[in-house]
């Protein structure tokens, strides 16, 4: 029988046996059940009772180190060490790091009720920091080739390889695409794969075909990078006859469809490392001046990008460390490989001088404020190289130290006024965790990011219409309305989608009555966030005894800014209409203006 086999009936067993009386005064008690204390028992009653049927002292003389390591290792608790890392899978729930594990299951609850699986470590992965970020060449770090939940690895040189492709490797765990990016990387010599519809060199060995550059050969001509991706040897083998060092060069042609005079290019290379590739004008060889190049220091694809005017322009592929050609130690026929790879897209504009707002999600990549993008994008690359994704939203949160809104909590909601928008983040903010209601239609099972509204008290009894359909919204909303006040809230309403264009706007219909505050939590529907805008709109009725409803904008005072509110509503909207019969018109104005001044 396996020992945690063993174990585990020892401690269903013990539990059996304990006594119930010395569990039952002191499980739950006040003291955290993974820390030594002075005091008996813990605060969670099923891991309090498990440890005290293995050690009764725990419940009657002190939850001591002894306790605490008994908890650790056999309780299902957030922050438990035997639980194994929140960015690994296992076949437990929960992990091993209290705040992640807490953070995960509010969007997904079942990593904390059935299983941490993949996904779970892909939602630590985005929203968890480590504790410890690891040190390459740790012995105590694990090994390259396997994965495991510490970040770093034990060899200096492949770590450092590993984690220049993906830090996350040395800052958060040691996964299984580490391990993969350390096959690669980790090898005295590269084999890269020949892409399908890649060009191959047409460059016998030892004949120089191609190479134009640094030393040229009479009569060799570049040879076509057609399709951006090329195949090709790198020779040298002073004792077997091939004396020059090889200089294989490709031309292409850089287009320019937007007229602007610019394209961006990414260039890919993978070799052996001391090899480079360099991006320069066709005809000039003048490596030093490139405005691309790609110097390999493993066996993982080295990439650069950058914006480059349009026209001709030659890759120069050679050996050496840029911009200098240098001899390797010997690549005899057929030569050592290469791969090359040359991606071109229009995508010019400045990541962080765009448009884009940083606490929203948007399809281009950087966003519009230039600090918090810079901050941002030294964290993650991806951000200003290819899409401002959720992941980036949230980075930027902690690298710009953003500090959630004032309507994060139910207790700051923020009053909304009929008839004029209302802008909330939910980026910076963080998540309520509490269910959705039963029968909430199309909610999905992870709740994102939340902020909270309210309605009411209003001057009429009114079945109300909230939206978020605008094209200030900029994220997939829910709205769910509340009764009963913050310290009982009791679920009112529940909608996410709406009637409007487009279908990730919600609209959601709920009675108020008069004098009564309900409650409006947006979140995002199945972990989005963004920016969106709530509309409250109130439709005519009768005003509430003793009700100001002249006083459209909530202010306590019927001033100039209701009357602005009254005329931009005029005709056939409600928006203006005092006396509750539908229709904004000179019958309201009277209203209006007969009840000018302070609020009685």
């Amino acid at each position: 029988m396996p020992r945690a086999d063993l174990l585990m009936m020892l401690l269903a067993a013990a539990v059996c046996l304990a006594p119930r009386t010395v569990l039952a005064q002191s499980c739950p008690a006040s003291g955290d059940c993974l820390a030594p204390h002075t005091t008996p028992g813990c605060n969670d009653p099923s891991c309090c009772a498990s440890t005290c049927a293995i050690d009764s002292t725990c419940c009657t003389v002190a939850w001591d180190a002894d306790c605490a390591q008994l908890a650790n290792t056999f309780c299902s608790i957030c922050g438990a060490s035997g639980l194994g890392s929140c960015f690994l899978a296992h076949t437990t729930s929960k992990c091993d790091n209290a705040v992640c594990c807490s953070t995960v299951c509010q969007f997904d609850a079942y990593c904390c009720t059935v299983r941490w699986d993949s996904t779970c470590a892909v939602y630590a992965s985005a929203f968890c920091d480590a504790t410890n970020p690891g040190t390459c060449g740790d012995p105590t770090s694990g090994g390259c080739d396997v994965p495991h939940g510490t970040p770093a690895c034990d060899n200096a040189d492949c770590c450092n390889a590993v984690c220049a492709k993906d830090p996350t490797c040395c800052t958060q765990a040691w996964d299984s695409l580490c391990v993969a990016y350390a096959a690669a990387a980790c090898t005295a010599q590269c084999e890269p794969a020949c892409p399908a519809g890649s060009v191959t060199e047409n460059e016998q060995c030892g004949l120089y075909a191609n190479d134009v550059c640094i030393a040229p050969v009479a009569g060799s001509q570049p040879q076509a990078l057609t399709g951006g991706k090329g195949c090709g040897w790198l020779t040298y083998d002073a004792l077997g006859g091939l004396q020059r060092v090889d200089v294989d060069v490709w031309s292409l042609t850089v287009p320019d469809p937007d007229g602007d005079g610019l394209a961006r290019v990414t260039l890919g290379f993978t070799c052996n490392a001391g090899t480079f590739a360099a991006l320069v004008p066709a005809g000039s060889c003048a490596i030093a001046q490139a405005p691309i190049h790609a110097q390999v220091s493993s066996c993982i694809e080295a990439v650069s990008q950058a914006c480059i005017p349009a026209g001709s322009w030659w890759v120069i592929c050679t050996s050496g460390a840029f911009p200098q050609q240098q001899a390797p130690s010997s690549y005899p026929c057929p030569g050592r490989p290469y791969s090359l790879r040359v991606e071109i897209d229009q995508v010019c504009v400045a990541p962080c001088s765009s448009d884009g707002p940083c606490l929203s999600p948007h399809p281009t990549p950087g966003c519009s404020d230039a600090e918090c993008c810079a901050a941002t994008c030294a964290v993650d690359p991806y951000c200003c190289e290819a899409d401002w994704d959720a992941s980036c939203v949230t980075e930027a949160v902690q690298a710009c130290n953003i500090a959630p809104p004032p309507n994060d909590d139910c207790a700051g909601a923020l009053a909304l006024v009929p008839g004029t928008p209302l802008l909330v983040q939910t980026g910076p903010a963080t998540i309520s965790g509490l269910p959705f209601p039963p029968g909430c239609v199309g909610t999905g099972t992870v709740a994102g990011n939340d902020v909270w509204c309210s309605i009411g008290p209003l001057d009429r009894a009114a079945t109300v219409l909230v939206s978020t359909c605008s094209e200030s919204t900029l994220f997939d909303t829910l709205l769910v309305a509340y009764r009963g006040g913050c310290g009982a809230l009791q679920a009112a309403g529940c909608n996410d989608t709406g009637l409007c264009p487009p279908q990730s706007n919600a609209e959601l219909s709920i009675d108020v009555a008069c004098g009564e505050v309900v409650l409006l939590r947006v979140v995002g529907r199945q972990g989005h966030l963004g920016q969106a805008q709530v509309l409250l709109t109130v439709p005519g009725a009768p005003p509430c005894p003793g009700s100001c409803p002249a006083d459209l904008n909530g202010s306590g005072t019927v001033d100039g800014a209701d009357l602005g509110l009254l005329l931009s509503s005029w005709g056939n909207m409600a928006g203006g209409d005092v006396n509750g019969d539908g229709i904004t018109d000179g019958a309201d104005l009277g209203a209006l203006l007969s009840g000018w001044g302070p609020c009685q």
